[in-house]
């Protein structure tokens, strides 16, 4: 299914916000505040989506991270391909995120790449940890979806195969 790509993107996108925002908010203020956090969570989905298909039209970052794996002739499914798959895609999201959003949250001062590049470590880190966690989580909601979408797609008839 060529929808599939956007599908496993929508899915990513949004368990990593739901999972990263109150993460982030916990390490850099101590303490997680609601509302607030429901707030910057439906921002960076909003946000993180738009990025996100942006950055997969110029950027074939799903290519890319399958042909990482096949250099180190990973098997589709299995942790390694998931550790594998997943750096590639943290990798790039961390820098272009972290780009746009230290110039949101502080323009663009003489000192703006060494405040950049003294959060993306850690960035990196929590990042990578919870997208090695949530991968198979979206890969098995977008295989669910997409067969769903599949069934629904060849029987016209509603009568599910049955004559």
């Amino acid at each position: 299914m060529k929808a599939f790509k956007y599908i496993i993107q929508f899915w990513f996108s949004f368990l990593m916000i739901i999972v990263v925002v109150p993460a982030f908010s916990l390490i850099y203020t101590g303490r997680i505040t609601f509302p607030g956090v429901l707030l910057d969570m439906l921002k960076g989905f909003i946000a993180g989506n738009i990025i996100v298909y942006v950055i997969g039209l110029l950027l074939p970052v799903q290519k890319l991270a399958e042909k990482f794996a096949g250099l180190f002739n990973a098997k589709i499914g299995t942790f390694a391909y998931n550790l594998l798959t997943t750096f590639i895609y943290v990798s790039i999201y961390v820098v272009v995120f972290g780009f746009l959003y230290t110039a949101l949250a502080i323009g663009f001062p003489p000192y703006y790449f060494m405040v950049v590049l003294k959060g993306m470590p850690l960035s990196f880190v929590v990042c990578y940890i919870i997208g090695v966690a949530i991968n198979p989580i979206a890969l098995k909601l977008s295989f669910w979806i997409c067969s769903k979408s599949t069934e629904k797609d060849t029987d016209f008839t509603g009568s599910r195969g049955k004559v």
